[in-house]
């Protein structure tokens, strides 16, 4: 029954043994996360081209550098396929890595053609050149072919 397996303890190999030393793992810095947490749907992973498809209101994902548009809590974040995106309602106070222009994924909806509204922000840990931006969109856009889509996609 799968329930009896559900209540089973842990194998002793994944208890934690004396002795044995934590690691310290650099986790990413995350702006938003109960908000992100929140949303009704999961964000799709986009790029772009694949932005400009969505309907106004959809919940994406989008990979990037964020830069200082001028305008107070407004950003402008530099897509992977070299879009760039208006991103609106960000917390003026970013941590230097994510102010600092490092590759981030912007969660929120989309608010128009070039317009994304934040719900919230990941960026990549580790020193730049982390993340290979041609690489991400390339992931992007393979996990939106017809025969790989149904790998990608979130099971709620």
């Amino acid at each position: 029954c799968v329930l009896r397996f559900l209540r089973r303890p842990a194998p002793h190999f994944l208890s934690r043994r004396p002795g044995m030393a934590a690691m310290d793992v650099e986790g990413p810095a995350v702006i938003g996360m109960e908000q992100m947490a929140a949303m009704p749907h999961v964000a799709r992973r986009v790029n772009f081209k694949l932005f400009q498809q969505a309907e106004v209101g959809a919940a994406v994902r989008v990979g990037g550098r964020l830069s200082a548009s001028g305008s107070g809590k407004d950003r402008v974040l530099t897509t992977t396929d070299g879009g760039s995106l208006e991103v609106s309602e960000v917390d003026g106070s970013l941590p230097p890595e994510v102010a600092g222009g490092a590759f981030v994924e912007v969660v929120g909806t989309k608010a128009g053609d070039g317009a994304l509204r934040t719900t919230g922000i990941v960026a990549m840990p580790g020193k730049e050149p982390m993340v290979d931006a041609e690489l991400w969109d390339e992931a992007v856009k393979l996990a939106e072919l017809p025969q790989l889509r149904e790998l990608f996609t979130p099971l709620v």
